[in-house]
């Protein structure tokens, strides 16, 4: 129906491994354009909050909840649709929808029109991510799947920081006195950026129109293997092994609060504590947050799978706790010290280690999780995550500076505030958890074996 293959392609041969890699290549383009369209604006700050005569406080809600919470709750019925309709026009219509929704903010006559823009830009993207992953399942023979879905995950490893190398790109080739548009007039530097981010993503989903809708893979085993757990069961499961799933699953919220708080005024800061504009400091942030974002996903991956080869306890949720180890000390810092280029190279450490730590959960969870459990425990860290890190994370921020500092000049200490005592609590969360978490694993162990054995 709706021209979606039948149960029965699973008999059906994987296309071309080239087509294949195409396709991955168009949906990579696509999840950076999001994420530029996401983070963009962090790079107008002083712009928009002299427009419209707002707080740091507002302006963190138009970048925080005014996305999360579409972001987050669109997510549900759009995980409905993509098991029950053609994912390819579902990506398509939400890319259109984003990317019209950025153009739209460029043409934003008040705070609250933003606001909106910024609400429909959330429900957009909230398709992308798991329609693009159940597209790649079903391109890529399963032999090839981590690889395919590695290099899928590095759109999002390095997103954000190519996302601020975008759009500082865009602010310098637009001129500092605006541009007159025919029928428009006089569009002011800011306005106009939104209109050349969103401007790609309308031309990208004419090219999504190349993509064939691959049949559906592993039907026939998903009906005969176990029917998936009810909610019920899965809530039992979780309040049995609460003492591990009580970090496992928030730890990730934790690390979001940090890192979508450091990234939305990190060029903020630089404007304000070393007068580096935005647009400079953009494209040295978003070359530090990719290569950082990189290099911690691959040695979060890298000491996972070794530790866990060697048999070493926990191992999944250590890489974690190390990866505390390496914010903590750096998370209260880079704000605070005198130099730029230190505070840029701290800034990198930081990135570091909140991406080691963001790539060591979803391993983290599914290893404590039955298999036919692992989609509802995903998306509730997912859910977490996006409520308290995307939403909360850059108006904790905001909160300290207006409202404890009362002074825009208070930033690098509102960072600092809000770093420290956070990074605090995700060091105990997977220290403490540990434990309860090795015991959890050898349960699901223990289980397996003795459903083998029955068989």
């Amino acid at each position: 129906m709706h021209g979606q293959a039948s149960a029965t392609a699973t008999e059906t041969p994987y296309p071309p491994i080239r087509y294949a890699w195409y396709v991955i290549c168009v949906l990579f383009v696509a999840t950076l354009l999001s994420q530029l369209d996401r983070q963009l604006p962090a790079l107008l700050v002083r712009p928009i909050r002299a427009e419209f005569g707002i707080s740091d406080t507002a302006f963190s809600f138009l970048q925080g909840y005014a996305f999360a919470l579409f972001y987050t709750f669109a997510g549900l019925p759009f995980g409905w649709l993509i098991d029950r309709t053609v994912r390819r026009n579902l990506i398509i219509v939400g890319m259109v929808l984003w990317s019209v929704m950025t153009v739209l903010s460029g043409f934003a006559q008040s705070y609250d029109a933003l606001v909106l823009t910024r609400m429909g830009v959330g429900i957009g993207e909230a398709v992308l991510a798991p329609a693009a992953y159940s597209i790649i399942a079903d391109y890529v023979s399963p032999e090839r799947r981590g690889r395919a879905f590695s290099v899928y995950y590095l759109s999002l490893a390095i997103g954000s920081g190519a996302s601020l190398i975008l759009g500082a790109l865009i602010a310098r080739i637009i001129p500092d006195a605006g541009l007159n548009l025919p029928g428009v007039g006089l569009m002011s530097p800011w306005r106009l950026t939104f209109l050349v981010a969103g401007a790609p993503g309308l031309a990208l989903a004419l090219l999504l129109l190349t993509i064939r809708e691959p049949a559906r893979r592993d039907a026939v085993s998903v009906l005969l293997s176990k029917t998936s757990a009810g909610w019920g069961e899965f809530f039992s499961y979780l309040k049995r092994h609460a003492a591990a799933f009580s970090r496992v699953l928030t730890y990730p919220g934790v690390v979001a609060v940090i890192g979508y708080g450091t990234l939305a005024w990190a060029p903020t800061l630089f404007d304000r504590r070393f007068g580096i504009p935005t647009k400079t400091s953009g494209l040295i942030i978003g070359v530090l947050v990719a290569a950082g974002g990189l290099v911690g996903t691959l040695i979060s991956g890298w000491l996972s799978d070794r530790w866990a080869a060697k048999r070493v306890p926990a191992a999944r949720l250590r890489v974690a706790m190390l990866a505390w180890l390496l914010v903590l000390p750096t998370v209260s810092l880079w704000s605070l010290v005198g130099a730029p280029w230190l505070s840029f190279a701290l800034l990198t450490v930081v990135v570091t280690g909140f991406a080691m730590a963001q790539a060591a959960a979803p391993t983290a969870v599914q290893a404590i999780t039955p298999n036919r459990m692992r989609g509802k425990a995903v998306a509730i860290y997912l859910l977490i995550g996006g409520l308290v890190g995307i939403g909360f994370g850059p108006m904790s921020v905001a909160l300290v500076t207006d409202h404890v500092f009362k002074d825009d000049a208070g930033l690098p200490y509102a960072l600092a505030v809000v770093g420290g005592p956070i990074a605090l609590l995700g060091l105990w969360l997977t220290w403490s958890g540990l434990k309860p978490y090795q015991r959890t694993v050898e349960a699901l162990e223990a289980a397996a074996e003795a459903d083998t054995a029955r068989s």
